[in-house]
């Protein structure tokens, strides 16, 4: 259902409507009130305004309808606003806008320049104009869904019998001027821009044929040559139509098959928007439903697709077909059903099955909204540590891509980083690793070539507050404190104040010691920060106390020093005295095995297990309000277990030639069996200690025999 158009229809200039709307200061010389009168049309102004166009401070020139000409001329916001009478025009149009009296010059600033808004916006509903190559005369069809070749150069889809008149392919395409369309109360439809060149349609079969089930299509996709436009992921409502991505129906998310009863919205140029009435109709859907899913025969092309109770009308052919945020179909036409048995007959709008359609083009696709990546662990602008974490909501189960900028440099994923976005929408990432601003600019890749808007964030990045090592926090000494040490990054001052100021550089590996002569009994506090690329870290301070007694060393309960143990019986639980509330560190050959507190005077540490053969150094250390005892140390050995020795093995008894042993007394002591004359009758004394265990090997391998020589006669038994 498409309407006709003439390609002579006007072809407005994008962005120039709002040029007049800039305002600024008029510019009129006194010489200019007695000089001739501009030309304000035909090749006369256009030679005119070429040459106020060699000046690159020219900006426009435009005329209205009194034939009055005004020239924009870039200049800084300074002689706009300050010297609105000084503007500093180049020599050549400040002569040449002097030499006539309709000419006056305007100033304006970089952000007052005319800017290609709404009608660079393209989206799914929109006015398109079709023509055959070197022919004025055309079609007006409707944009189903803004999308990609399958290079991911921008397309848009709409319906195949679009592109065909009386057999002429019509592959020249163009936007139609919103505001002269029927659906915002135009009369005659106008071109507003040049769109692109059809890359594939069919309406039917291959070639526009009838087709049939398995080749029933109504698709066409078109490259979108023209570089100014906007391609977005979205239907328009047709209510601001001055602006129409500025109203959106609804966005698009995902492509999917319609099912019957589904809610559909249509939009297209001739009847706007369509949800249809909410009323249920005989089909037991709302109006505005799928009533009907098969294959249709509209002017002897089959198509494949989907009845529904929207409004349609010519021109509305091509335009969007989408049930919630999932793109279904695109407008084919409207067809009159009559059902069987007494004559209910309704007229439908027939929808044209996206993915069947898409599945022809050989890798076409419909753009897809995809939601942008948001801050949330942070305000835009926030202070954050090197590396700190920074964590966000992006679009579930997508891919979440970053690069980290200086602030003040240009958006740049060309050395980006990616991270997943769970399914529950949520992401996290490490900041930067190096002091400084940055800006961090996001964006969410979704399938193919869908993508987000790209958003940023700024931030602060200090480093963290170097350590100190020693001395560390609560400790006391006994003895002079002669330095301050610790880590910080590589090669960075570090600068000390409290009772200790001074600075010191960390050396290749972080580390940094300072020389101090604390002696005076008393408590000392010392802070150090470290800056990196200008920036300063946090401090971080410890109190520590010089002049504390050193406490007296624990002594050993068990071992004693001397102990000696076998190997599997060395103690492993160590006990000992100390001063209640002291800490007590064992070492076990100069390793740390454990701590304890002592309690009631006692300490006991356990050891991971058995300490193994050889001779073992223990030490203890107590330390009472962070001042460290002596140590005190007891020796003790393990000798190796004794090896028990072998007995010697046993020979087998052969068993008995005889199958079944001689019966016995019961209760009496089975007899050996005769050995014969070569060898003498065995006794029990012979046997001694081993008597029964001879016995019992010699029961085990006659059993065995046993069941042997049964098992041959039952096999024998068989044949």
């Amino acid at each position: 259902m498409k309407s006709s158009i003439t390609r002579g229809a006007r072809l407005g200039a994008i962005g120039v409507a709002s040029a007049l709307a800039f305002g600024g200061v008029a510019v009129t010389s006194a010489a200019a009130e007695e000089g001739a009168v501009a030309p304000t049309e035909g090749a006369a102004f256009d030679e005119l305004a070429s040459q106020f166009f060699e000046d690159d401070t020219v900006k426009a020139v435009l005329y209205d309808e009194s034939g009055n000409i005004i020239v924009q001329q870039l200049a800084s916001e300074t002689e706009a606003t300050a010297k609105p009478f000084s503007v500093s025009a180049s020599t050549d149009a400040a002569e040449l806008a002097d030499t006539f009296r309709n000419v006056t010059v305007v100033p304006v600033t970089e952000d007052q320049l005319p800017e290609a808004l709404a009608s660079t916006d393209v989206v799914g509903g929109a006015g398109i104009g079709l023509f055959a190559p070197n022919s004025d005369q055309g079609a007006t069809c409707s944009v189903g869904f803004t999308g990609y070749t399958p290079s991911g150069d921008p397309a848009i889809i709409t319906a195949g019998h679009c592109t065909d008149l009386d057999g002429t392919t019509l592959s020249d395409v163009y936007l139609t001027t919103p505001a002269d369309d029927d659906a915002a109360g135009g009369t005659q439809p106008s071109l507003l821009a040049e769109l692109g060149t059809l890359a594939f349609g069919q309406f039917g079969g291959a070639g526009n044929s009838a087709g049939d089930v398995n080749d029933a299509l109504d698709i066409a996709v078109v490259d979108v040559t023209n570089t100014e436009l906007d391609l977005l992921p979205g239907v328009t409502d047709w209510t601001t139509p001055e602006d129409l991505s500025a109203s959106l129906a609804t966005r698009v998310t995902s492509v999917g098959t319609a099912e019957i009863g589904d809610p559909i919205l249509r939009s297209g140029r001739t009847t706007g928007v369509s949800t249809g009435e909410a009323t249920e109709t005989q089909y037991g859907v709302e109006a505005g439903a799928i009533v009907y899913g098969g294959y249709v025969s509209i002017e002897g092309h089959l198509v494949k697709g989907f009845a529904t109770t929207n409004t349609v009308d010519h021109g509305d052919s091509g335009g969007t077909v989408i049930s919630g945020e999932k793109a279904v179909g695109v407008v084919t036409g409207s067809v009159t059903i009559t059902e069987s048995g007494g004559g209910v007959v309704e007229e439908f709008m027939w929808a044209h099955d996206l993915q069947t359609g898409l599945a022809a083009t050989d890798g076409y696709s419909v753009k897809l909204f995809v939601a942008p990546a948001e801050v949330t662990s942070q305000e835009n602008g926030a202070n954050i540590s090197w590396n700190g974490e920074i964590s966000g909501t992006g679009q579930a189960g997508q891919e979440l891509e970053y690069a980290f900028v200086p602030q003040g440099g240009e958006v740049d994923f060309s050395q980006s980083a990616t991270a997943s976005i769970d399914g529950e929408g949520n992401w996290t990432i490490q900041g930067p690793a190096t002091p400084g601003d940055y800006t961090i600019w996001f964006r969410v890749n979704g399938e193919g070539y869908n993508v987000s808007e790209v958003s940023s964030f700024d931030v602060q990045v200090f480093p963290t507050a170097p350590e100190i090592v020693s001395p560390k926090a609560g400790e006391s000494f006994s003895e002079p404190v002669t330095a301050i040490t610790g880590v910080a990054a590589p090669n960075t001052e570090v600068t000390l104040s409290g009772d200790v100021t001074g600075a010191v550089k960390s050396d290749a590996d972080g580390n940094w010691s300072y020389e101090v002569e604390l002696a005076e009994p008393k408590s000392y506090t010392v802070a150090a920060q470290q800056t990196v690329n200008g920036k300063t870290s946090d401090k971080v301070e410890i109190t520590f106390a010089v002049g504390a007694p050193k406490p007296a060393a624990p002594a050993f309960i068990n071992p004693v020093d001397g102990a000696s143990y076998t190997e599997g019986e060395a103690i492993t639980s160590i006990t000992g005295s100390g001063i209640d509330g002291a800490s007590v560190e064992l070492f076990v050959n100069g390793e740390s095995a454990g701590t304890a507190t002592v309690e009631a005077g006692v300490w006991t540490i356990q050891l991971d297990g058995q300490l193994p053969v050889g001779m073992h150094q223990l030490t203890a250390r107590q330390t009472v309000d962070g001042v460290a005892s002596d140590d005190a140390s007891v020796a003790i050995s393990v000798a190796a277990a004794p090896v028990a020795p072998e007995q010697p093995e046993q020979p087998a008894e052969s068993p008995s030639a005889t199958p079944s042993p001689t019966p016995t007394t019961p209760g009496a002591p089975e007899q050996p069996a005769d050995p014969g004359d070569d060898s003498l009758a065995p006794t029990g004394a012979d046997f001694g200690g081993m008597a029964p265990i001879a016995l019992g090997f010699g029961f085990v391998l006659l059993a065995g025999g046993v069941v042997v020589l049964a098992r041959v006669r039952q096999v024998r038994s068989q044949r």
